[in-house]
């Protein structure tokens, strides 16, 4: 048998068998994130996940990609100066390639469970406007969960897609509905920070 006819005969079954591996994980989340508050050229923003999925999230990787996926990218055009997280988590701002994303992950907290929402902070002088973006085809703010530790296990694809709100007197808000995309298993990957690893800046 051909190199090709072997292919076209593995290929179907290592997928099926790879999403039915992880579909038993049954991770799933969507988010909002609003612009609160706008001081100078700083924006601070607001990030709500929630878990609706059955199992618990443990890692919330904001504006990125893994490697395989198809490459690991940060998306963040501008580093952020501050990111705040729930009690026990990091927050870890972490450059990258071709910019930044914020790695936050649970250390000693509570992890987020379904049906439950978890609350993280960023402040840039990235504007809503910019967010809308996109770098290399994907919009900037693509995220993924993770059940536990960042690159450990089961995890899916936040595809978030930006959507207006009423804006109140002094502060514009934009909002970000974030729907699950692909799920799978954790890559092999040196992980960036060793778990317990606090980043200096915060709010």
């Amino acid at each position: 048998m051909s190199m090709r006819a072997c292919l076209s005969v593995v290929a179907p079954a290592v997928v099926m068998a790879f999403f039915a591996g992880t579909a038993r994980a049954a991770m799933s989340a969507s988010a909002q994130i609003a612009l609160t508050s706008t001081v100078g050229a700083d924006n601070h923003y607001t990030i709500t996940v929630d878990n609706t999925g059955t199992t618990n999230i443990g890692t919330f990787w904001f504006a990125w990609t893994p490697p395989g996926a198809p490459i690991e990218y940060d998306f963040l055009p501008t580093a952020p100066s501050a990111a705040s997280e729930p009690t026990g988590w990091v927050g870890l701002i972490s450059p990258g390639f071709p910019g930044t994303s914020i790695e936050y992950y649970n250390v000693s907290g509570s992890a987020i469970s379904p049906g439950q929402m978890g609350t993280f902070q960023f402040t840039t002088t990235d504007t809503p406007a910019t967010l809308q973006g996109s770098v290399f085809g994907f919009p900037i703010t693509t995220s993924f969960i993770y059940e536990g530790f960042p690159e450990v296990g089961a995890f899916a694809q936040v595809n978030p897609t930006f959507v207006a709100a009423p804006e109140p007197a002094s502060v514009g808000v934009l909002g970000v509905v974030g729907v699950v995309g692909v799920v799978g298993v954790g890559l092999l990957r040196r992980r960036r920070v060793a778990p317990g690893q606090r980043p200096a800046a915060g709010f």
